[in-house]
């Protein structure tokens, strides 16, 4: 298969989220993100994501006739969770966050812009692992459209995108169960919107079957199927009701965080 090109392959979001990591650091970042040097020195990279994330803020003051502050602020958002998330240490994930919060809190105050409450940060009460699918639902939001029309024009792109789908009917199989519950707390704002988007993904899953086949994907019965992996690829198992897993957790299964069977499956909620 050929190489993809990088940039005729890329999605709506993985375009965003570069324009907000090659943000030229404004005058102001480090009144802002020195606060803290205890904190900062310990992590090091926390300091380039502070910048960048005050440097961001600022563009809402300078370019505010131009962004929708409402999904900057939220693309901002997931966007430094995420760095948080996959870069920091877990056991201070949340104190990084927090002093990332604090930081929007305090550049938000000095701006001069109508409408900041679109812009305001919340913290919420579910788990990082959480926090990183909603940022999927979220950007698969944003790139379904573009995903549909590519994936049937554009065949150098087929297997970025077939790994991707795999993804997502991961995270859709996963909150069909966690959003059926009682604690709503745990489902983002904008999963009806995944939910009603997610056929597109469900069209290019049949698509890709060759493709997993090649890959060594394939579907797994929570019922009683055998595991058996292909001996040449045991990077990723298809799974036909929870999505996808890693065929090596499950001959060495361990503990998911939030819970969960002696399969390392996903905790489903009574």
């Amino acid at each position: 298969m050929a190489v993809p090109d990088t940039n005729t392959c890329e999605l709506p979001s993985e375009k965003y989220y570069s324009g907000l990591n090659n943000v030229i650091k404004a005058e102001t970042s480090d009144k802002f993100c020195n606060t803290e040097e205890k904190l900062l020195s310990k992590y090091p990279i926390l300091r380039e994501f502070c910048w960048k994330l005050e440097s961001n803020l600022q563009k809402l003051k300078k370019e505010k006739l131009s962004v929708d502050m409402n999904k900057h602020c939220k693309y901002l958002k997931l966007w430094s969770q995420y760095n948080v998330i996959s870069q920091i240490e877990s056991k201070s994930t949340i104190i990084c966050m927090g002093f990332l919060y604090s930081v929007w809190e305090s550049v938000m105050d000095t701006l001069k812009v109508s409408s900041k409450n679109k812009c305001v940060i919340n913290s919420f009460t579910v788990s990082t692992d959480y926090l990183m699918k909603w940022k999927e639902m979220h950007d698969y939001n944003e790139n379904y459209k573009d995903l549909e029309t590519k994936f049937n024009s554009n065949e150098n792109c087929k297997e970025k995108y077939c790994k991707y789908i795999v993804d997502i009917i991961n995270v859709y199989n996963e909150f069909l169960h966690v959003c059926a519950g009682t604690n709503a707390k745990r489902c983002p704002e904008y999963w009806e919107d995944f939910k009603n988007n997610y056929s597109v993904a469900s069209q290019i899953e049949l698509k890709c079957k060759e493709l997993y086949d090649e890959l060594g994907f394939y579907k797994l019965s929570l019922f009683g199927s055998k595991i058996a992996p292909k001996a040449d690829d045991m990077r990723k198992m298809w799974r036909n009701v929870q999505g996808v897993t890693n065929p090596a957790s499950l001959l060495n299964p361990m503990k998911p965080p939030g819970g969960g069977n002696k399969m390392g499956l996903p905790y489903l909620p009574k």
